[in-house]
């Protein structure tokens, strides 16, 4: 191919550059056979494919809006990263909202996620310290159910010498009235 190759000076204290120097210049790196990157040919395309494109080879290797971690998640129309997980039979979630700062909120929400693991309250995994803490926790609840049913109830020792009454329907009444736990 004969094609006019158009002299310019791009470095120097006399720089000259005229119309479609680099266009040139970019045409001749093709040709020549020189490294063109690892995301080469993608990045010949135009800048708004280039945009759109959800993630580079070399610079994202995964899109923004997505986590490495499992459990965290960005929701675009809230504007939230959510760390999801689960603890004591129950689906629990956490919201870092991301009107202060995207990536901010992405690294709150990892952070929080690592936090979590090490703990080992994702996925039911309780620590030595966490199931101890339960424990006490229901045989405090079980005292006190003893307590509150340890001496008969007013309403079931009825009128002076009379039965009984049903101790479920007493039961129930102090459940329904929010004595029980």
């Amino acid at each position: 191919e004969h094609s006019i190759k158009i002299q310019g000076q791009a470095t120097g204290v006399t720089r000259y550059i005229p119309k479609h120097f680099r266009h040139q210049q970019y045409i001749e790196s093709i040709r020549s056979g020189e490294y063109l990157g690892s995301d080469w040919p993608y990045n010949n395309i135009g800048g708004t494919f280039w945009k759109e494109r959800r993630y580079n080879v070399s610079y994202n290797p995964i899109p923004p809006d997505s986590s490495v971690l499992p459990g965290v998640h960005f929701f675009s129309k809230l504007n939230v990263w959510a760390v999801e997980w689960w603890e004591q039979d129950r689906h629990r979630i956490r919201w870092f909202r991301a009107h202060y700062g995207f990536m901010r909120a992405k690294q709150h929400a990892e952070d929080f996620r690592r936090k979590l693991i090490e703990a080992g309250r994702v996925d039911n995994r309780r620590s030595d310290r966490e199931i101890r803490i339960q424990q006490l926790a229901r045989a405090e609840s079980r005292k006190l159910f003893k307590k509150k049913f340890a001496r008969k109830d007013a309403r079931r020792a009825g009128n002076s010498g009379s039965t009984l009454g049903s101790q479920k329907r007493a039961r129930r009444d102090y459940q329904k009235r929010g004595l029980l736990p």
